[in-house]
């Protein structure tokens, strides 16, 4: 049965790189085993390997943005509305690099840059807690990349892209006469021998930036070694390495000069992440045995001298699972441990981290209803501060009618605080991030009831999907903008940034995703696309969470801007996504669009006219983004049949429109790009 499923799994990744309507695509994410799509009890999301690839980017975060649901804020996924803006440190959403954990030790953010987006297999998001199944840092779901393995025959893509900014329509923002760009080079290999199985793929990129001073060059390269002695037994290792030269920053100078940093000044830094890991499988007697290892390094060293921000981190992940049968009961249980050190002027010094965990979970299936219950105990440590922590699921599936699948699921999630979070002491220009020694880690609960109805005929093939969800968290950690420290040499550097544990939140919500392929005759039409809606709410918008270096007590009530409304800061209540394109012969062209409502609720401070003084302009870029951000991509690819060539052309935010994702920044302008890709199959 096992191996059944695993053949199953390798074939619909195959026919996944043709199209964006997937059926009966096996995950392996919402149960860590393989299982279809449409039998999981919990909204689980593939990304179509189409979307990515005729959409050239160096990252990965641009195709995930297409997914419904998903938003990335600075570096930040965002599932269903269940994350605000928390300056690039903690994450509710888990990133998995096949199968394993793929955040920084430091911060406990996803390492994009790492990400290989050049030779990725498969995409599944889980929407909803899976903290029961993975761990910390599921709370709000996971983003699972499955990369490639060795093929049978020799595949080989190779890309290579550019694209050129345009200049933002206000003149203000042209700080530069000269066109800028990005380019890179994408590319990856997999073969086997007998027995011997190998992959080795890596990308080559420089950006020049859109905003003063701010670029990016970076190197990438990734190697996966499989030896497979008989049917039962497979081993393997896997490496990787990644360079970075980056200068970013937080804030804008002000929305005249959008795409100008604070200050003119940028941060300035050089990394160096590595990982080495193993894995081995065997099946013996029915029970399929997977032990996984992975040791993660990282070294990023400061630019500047004045703020000596280097870190340096060293993470060991060990997981070990096992399937089983015990009657007509599907059984998954195993153990993980992590544990981490890392060292930063940054973080005031020496820490440890680690984490223990011990987990399982039952499927059954009784006279069509599949019924599945998980329980997983975890020992979270930062430093002196620990936390022991049960956490379960629920879910049930059952078929209805012809391709009707009717779902339901309840999964209880929690967050350690990260380092970053905890021990953060840094200067943000004139601002400031302040430490919390004090934070609690946040905990909470997801529920779901969806259905989804799949339609297949002979011209047309597609589903419908419709989903109502609520999510709960207690003690919910958020990046507060306060004032919190009462120096008489400094102005602007007693205020700035600090995570804040700020009572309970209940976002509860609703959304519908859909897609369709239909073929006639010489023209196919794809498409997908789904609307987002929710209500994120404080459950007492007077709860006293703190109080700050002036003595004033804060609450949502009195930190909020526009209170009254009673959303939570820096969420969308609406998000719409939507891609198509049509195919003939060798030529297609697609669009794709992504639509939020305002942004009703930030910090009130940030309009103070105290710190408008030092970060101008958010209340009158607020009044020129008020009715939201709606944003068009167009693309065409033409591949000759026969040929291994394809040629892209793509247009990213054609309007060229400007967007204020969070405060004190601008989004990207248009870009024009054009990708010529080499692919063996």
């Amino acid at each position: 049965m096992i191996s059944a499923l695993i053949g199953v799994a390798l074939l619909s990744v195959s026919q996944a790189d043709t199209t964006t309507v997937t059926l009966h695509t096996t995950v392996v994410t919402a149960g860590r085993h393989s299982q279809r799509i449409e039998e999981a009890p919990i909204s689980v999301e593939v990304m179509p390997l189409a979307v990515i690839h005729d959409k050239p980017s160096p990252r990965i975060e641009s195709a995930l943005e297409q997914l419904s649901g998903v938003t990335i804020q600075d570096g930040q996924a965002n599932i269903r509305g269940g994350s605000g803006w928390s300056m690039g440190a903690g994450s509710r959403v888990l990133v998995l690099l096949d199968g394993l954990p793929l955040l920084t030790p430091d911060a406990g953010n996803a390492a994009w840059g790492f990400m290989p987006v050049e030779a990725i297999d498969q995409v599944e998001v889980i929407k909803g807690a899976a903290s029961s199944s993975y761990g910390s840092s599921a709370l709000n779901g996971v983003i699972h990349m499955r990369s490639w393995e060795p093929s049978s025959d020799l595949r080989v893509r190779v890309a290579t892209f550019g694209s050129v900014y345009s200049q933002p329509k206000m003149t203000s923002m042209q700080w530069s006469d000269r066109p800028r760009g990005q380019g890179g080079l994408q590319w990856a290999m997999s073969d086997s021998h007998g027995n011997h199985g190998w992959v080795v793929h890596g990308q080559q990129f420089k950006d020049q930036g859109y905003q003063l001073g701010l670029r990016e060059l970076s190197q990438r390269l990734h190697l996966k070694y499989r030896y497979k002695p008989s049917s039962r037994t497979e081993v393997g290792v896997h490496a990787a390495t990644y360079h970075s030269d980056r200068a970013t920053s937080l804030l804008w100078e002000e929305y005249r000069y959008g795409y100008t940093p604070l200050d003119s000044s940028a941060t300035l830094t050089k990394g160096a992440t590595w990982y080495m890991g193993a894995h081995v499988k065997h099946l013996q007697n029915g029970r399929m045995h997977k032990l996984q290892w992975r040791s993660t390094g990282m070294d990023n060293q400061s630019g500047l001298d004045s703020n000596n921000y280097s870190t340096a981190a060293l993470q060991h992940m060990l997981d070990y699972s096992m399937q089983y049968q015990v009657g007509a009961v599907d059984m998954l249980s195993g153990v993980y441990f992590s544990q981490a050190s890392m060292q930063s002027v940054l973080f005031q010094g020496d820490h440890q981290s680690s984490n223990l965990a011990a987990f399982t979970q039952a499927e059954l299936s009784v006279q069509g209803w599949d019924l599945s219950a998980g329980l997983r105990w975890e020992q979270a440590r930062v430093d002196d501060m620990s936390a022991n922590q049960p956490v379960a699921k629920v879910g049930l599936h059952k078929g209805v009618n012809k391709g009707g699948h009717l779902r339901a699921s309840w999964a209880q999630g929690f967050r350690m605080p990260s380092v970053a979070e905890l021990y953060t002491r840094s200067a943000i220009g004139q601002l400031q991030a302040f430490p919390n020694f004090d934070l609690k880690s946040e905990k909470g609960w997801t529920s779901e009831i969806g259905f989804k109805q799949l339609l297949v005929n002979d011209k047309v093939k597609g589903y419908i999907d419709v989903a109502a969800f609520w999510t709960d968290f207690d003690d919910m950690m958020e990046f507060t903008f306060g004032k919190w420290d009462n120096d008489s040499t400094l102005l602007l550097g007693n205020y700035g940034f600090k995570s804040l544990n700020v009572g309970g939140t209940s976002i509860p919500g609703m959304e519908i995703t859909a897609a369709a392929e239909v073929n006639l005759g010489k023209w196919t039409l794809q498409g997908m696309g789904g609307w987002t809606h929710v209500w994120p709410t404080p459950k007492d918008p007077s709860y006293v969470y703190a109080t700050d270096a002036s003595g004033a007590e804060l609450s949502f009530n009195s930190t909020a801007l526009s209170p009254e409304a009673g959303w939570l800061k820096y969420r969308y209540r609406d998000v719409i996504k939507a891609d198509l394109q049509a195919t003939y012969q060798a030529w297609t062209i697609g669009m794709s669009v992504r639509g939020n409502s305002v942004m009703n609720s930030i910090d009130k401070i940030f309009v103070d006219p105290l710190i408008a003084i030092f970060v101008p302009g958010i209340q009158d870029a607020r009044y020129a983004f008020s009715q939201g951000d709606v944003f068009m991509d167009l693309r065409m690819t033409w591949q000759p049949e026969n040929t291994p060539f394809s040629l892209n052309l793509t247009c990213r935010n054609v309007a060229n429109r400007l967007a204020m994702p969070r405060p004190g920044q601008l989004s990207a302008p248009r870009a024009v790009g054009i990708q010529l890709t080499y692919s063996l199959d």
